[in-house]
């Protein structure tokens, strides 16, 4: 499959945090991109939350709203973090500790690597909630506390209405997450099933294709790929297919995540959702390939070097082959 692509780290800001009372302003989304409206950035009374710290909320109520779990576990989960890290992704803390949950893998949350990964951080802080006995009875600074459990026990009880306020805000003013500038309804799967189709035996190109089409990428493929015959990537080829409805991130990786995503089981896919590949099912950051369900049992993918375009079947326990799909919307 494709080439194992290079983890982005992306860097986020101080929360200041001090206010009883959160009115959110609409400015611009999470991921920088700008909509009708401009929903993203809350206010604090003296101070602002900016788009990667926003970012970090989308992501915790966006896993909490795909394990179908109550906003109570978003509640609990977003004060922690505003305890733990006053959400950001942190580098660096006591010990080993990292993340936005200050997770540390000497304890057996995950290696660095997956720590670091806000979805997989949230999905492995839920996993902890939700093995807890009665945690939807718990008070939700006790739920936080049994989850973490910090030598400083009352932070997380303190900082719960803060939470709470932006947990209804958020969710009040923005909707369906995890982007709050997708509008709520499907883009048209069949008709990117179809732009892929129609791409089939265009060479692989590693890094080729843009929402326009094919292209050279950066000239290190291989015939069939060349300076006359343009091609696409894996991801490039989502790229082009997608594009008259929604425009997604450029990697495999990012499309894991990509705003409007909703992740579904492997045996609820249709035609239109997203398959993806890595080097560990466990680690979204080890994801290096991405393909297209034509019907289920069958994609459309963009394979590798030296390779074109093509469809084939594909089976459940393929190697590498991620534990859920991606649905998007828009």
């Amino acid at each position: 499959m494709g080439r194992i692509l290079s983890a982005i780290a992306a860097a986020v800001t101080l929360l200041v945090a001090a206010a009883a009372v959160i009115t959110v302003v609409f400015t611009s989304s999470a991921t920088g991109s700008s909509c009708d409206g401009g929903r993203a950035v809350k206010h604090l009374p003296g101070s602002e939350l900016t788009d990667e710290q926003l970012g970090i909320v989308q992501v915790i109520l966006g896993v909490v709203e795909q394990r179908q779990l109550p906003e109570r576990a978003s509640i609990i989960a977003v004060e922690t973090a505003l305890v733990e890290s006053a959400l950001r992704n942190l580098d660096h803390g006591d010990r080993d500790s990292l993340g936005v949950f200050q997770q540390r893998p000497s304890q057996g949350w995950g290696t660095p690597e997956q720590v670091m990964d806000p979805v997989y951080a949230t999905g492995k802080f839920l996993d902890a909630l939700i093995a807890l006995d009665g945690w939807e009875s718990m008070p939700p600074g006790w739920a936080a506390q049994a989850v973490q459990r910090s030598a400083f026990p009352g932070r997380y009880a303190e900082r719960e209405p803060e939470a709470t306020q932006i947990v209804t805000g958020v969710r009040g003013q923005v909707g369906d997450l995890p982007d709050p500038c997708v509008p709520p309804h499907d883009v048209d799967a069949p008709a990117a099933v179809q732009r892929a189709l129609a791409q089939l035996g265009m060479p692989y190109c590693w890094g080729g294709g843009t929402t326009d089409g094919p292209t050279r990428g950066d000239g290190s493929s291989p015939p069939p790929c060349g300076p006359n015959s343009p091609g696409f990537d894996c991801s490039g080829l989502m790229l082009y297919a997608f594009a008259p409805s929604v425009t997604l991130p450029r990697t495999s990786r990012a499309q894991y995540a990509a705003p409007g995503g909703t992740h579904v089981a492997l045996t609820d896919v249709v035609p239109g959702d997203m398959l993806f590949w890595g080097t560990d099912t466990r680690d979204p950051g080890s994801i290096h390939h991405v393909a297209l369900v034509v019907t289920p049992g069958q994609l459309v993918e963009a394979p590798e070097d030296g390779k074109t375009v093509q469809q084939r079947a594909y089976r459940l326990d393929s190697p590498g082959l991620m534990p859920s799909a991606v649905r998007m919307s828009r």
